[in-house]
């Protein structure tokens, strides 16, 4: 019986718990020098695995053959390998920089403000020409209010303003002194015809009168002038006769009587010579007042003609200005698109219902102006925002993965927050609404790839904003939270 198979033999009779040293069965490999030297009876002794018996190896523990067996050199080189790579990836996140984004949601809106069409005036609703995203041109109906009131007010104004042009040609030709070319058969221009006859024919009537008197004392002037002449004549033979028989007198030869009768006529002369004159110069009175009350009358009627031509020319340039607006109202009865464009809101209105004043019954988006990408940035992206750097812009109608990005630039930062359309709108009364700041993002080349035919950017669509801020090291973004715990952690109170 082998030494193995004693061994078997004794440890099976011991049974699985008993522990017995013993020593164990070593040969003495043939390249050992000298005798091995026997361990103590009872001392365990193990030997290197490179050096055990395989035999010995046979009947050792699972658990044990595993311990003492020598790792392979692949798990050995993976270890030194992964340490490798985490150091060049720490070395790598230490040197390497990326760009810092600031993401923001938008939409794509015209760089000019969408068009409102409003009513001038609060009119009734007769027909609504166009639909919700329906394309207009420059001039096409969008919808037709009622035109009673302005309609009525054109036809007012057109009445008041003839009546006016026919005063005014009547004033014209007064002022004038000729007759005014009127059109009969228009009944305004016939009715000022007969006024303009009839005050013709009372100012004739009135100079007539006024002829007269100066006649009259042109007459008394000239006979006055006449009967001086006849009594400066008489005077002048009177004062000869006195003369003559004065001398006689004195010699003593004529009668002192017809001296005295001489005398006397030649005072009664003497005097209706001075009531002549007298009448003359009242008659001269007479003359100069009713040339005066004739010029004064024609004076007086030249100045209230001219004041009426004035205050009518005021009242028609003042009547065709209102006609000008009417007709404007009744033309703006027809709403009318101002420019192409795209129906993108039509208010809450059909057929016979009222818009007020400038209520705004429909909103056009211009057709072919430029576009731009309007976004919210968040309150913690804002302080890195500002005009002028690069960003681009994703489409969600169309995956960046396929169609690729479009290149812009921030234009604008509003400088002031303002709620989004979304929180103003859900936001009850107190409560707190998210803040956000408005960015315009110039688009630089809206061309992508892989369009659908026909397809293409059009304003409302939603976009991605990302704008790049700058760069930092890998590094930091592990750095940055550990240092904002170490700074803020552990002090709650």
């Amino acid at each position: 019986m082998s030494a193995s198979h004693t061994e078997s033999a004794s440890r099976a009779e011991d049974g699985p718990g008993d522990e017995v040293a013993r020593p164990p069965l070593a040969s003495v490999p043939p390249s050992d020098p000298g005798p091995a030297q026997a361990p103590p009876r009872g001392e365990v002794v193990r030997l290197p695995a490179r050096r055990r018996p395989a035999v010995v190896s046979d009947f050792q523990p699972d658990a044990l053959a595993v311990e003492e067996r020598a790792p392979p050199r692949v798990a050995r080189a993976t270890l030194y390998a992964v340490a490798a790579l985490l150091a060049t990836g720490v070395a790598w996140s230490c040197l390497s920089e990326i760009d810092e984004i600031a993401s923001a949601r938008g939409r794509l809106v015209t760089t000019v403000p969408n068009i409102v069409v409003q009513p001038l005036e609060t009119a009734a609703i007769r027909s609504i020409a166009v639909a919700v995203g329906q394309s207009v041109k420059a001039g096409e109906t969008l919808a037709v209010l009622d035109p009673t009131f302005s309609e009525a007010d054109v036809q007012q104004l057109t009445a008041r303003l003839a009546a006016a042009e026919a005063l005014v040609t009547r004033l014209e030709a007064e002022d004038a002194d000729r007759d005014a070319a009127f059109d009969l058969k228009r009944p305004e221009q016939a009715l000022e015809a007969r006024l303009a006859k009839q005050r013709r024919a009372l100012r004739d009537s009135r100079l007539r009168g006024l002829d007269e008197e100066l006649a009259r004392a042109q007459s008394s002037l000239d006979r006055n002038r006449r009967e001086e002449s006849v009594l400066l004549a008489r005077l002048e033979g009177l004062r000869e006769i006195e003369g003559m028989r004065t001398t006689l007198l004195e010699q003593q030869i004529g009668s002192k009587l017809n001296l005295l009768q001489t005398r006397d006529a030649r005072l009664d002369v003497e005097a209706s010579l001075v009531r002549t004159r007298g009448a003359q110069v009242e008659a001269r009175h007479d003359l100069a007042k009713a040339t005066a009350q004739r010029q004064a009358f024609l004076d007086e009627t030249g100045r209230t003609v001219l004041e009426a031509l004035a205050e009518a020319r005021e009242k028609r340039t003042v009547a065709a200005e209102e006609l000008r607006k009417a007709t404007l109202r009744r033309q703006l009865v027809t709403l009318t698109a101002p420019a192409d464009g795209i129906v993108l809101d039509i208010a809450q209105r059909g057929a016979g219902s009222v818009v007020k004043q400038a209520e705004p019954l429909f909103t056009l988006v211009p057709a072919g102006s430029p576009l731009e990408a309007e976004v919210m940035i968040h309150p913690r992206d804002v302080g890195h925002v500002a005009a002028g750097q690069p960003a681009r812009v994703k489409l969600d109608a169309f995956p960046f993965q396929k169609h690729g990005t479009i290149a812009g630039h921030v234009r604008t930062v509003s400088r002031d927050a303002f709620p989004s359309d979304a929180e103003g709108r859900n936001a009850g009364p107190g409560q707190p609404t998210a803040l956000f700041y408005r960015a315009r993002i110039g688009l630089d080349d809206t061309s992508l790839r892989a369009l659908p035919p026909g397809a293409g950017l059009i304003p409302g669509m939603a976009v991605q904003g990302e704008v790049r801020v700058g760069q930092r090291r890998v590094i930091a973004y592990f750095l940055y939270p550990l240092m904002q715990v170490a700074d803020e952690g552990i002090r709650e109170p």
